[in-house]
């Protein structure tokens, strides 16, 4: 899930299923937060960006 030409939106929907799992049970340190909620972020970035390309084919299809 490095490109966004290998991206799959239901993998990184799985991986922060599991970050925020792991942040709620305590489970992530604080020397790995940051590392942590950067990849979280870029996940949320990446699945967005998936959305919305998504959502442009599908109004193409109707117009």
């Amino acid at each position: 899930m490095t490109t966004n030409d290998t991206f799959s939106y239901e993998a990184a929907k799985k991986r922060l299923e599991i970050i925020m799992k792991d942040l709620e049970s305590g489970k992530i340190g604080i020397d790995d937060l940051e590392a942590t909620l950067n990849e979280a972020k870029d996940l949320i970035q990446k699945s967005l960006k998936k959305l919305t390309e998504t959502e442009k084919i599908i109004k193409n299809w109707e117009a």
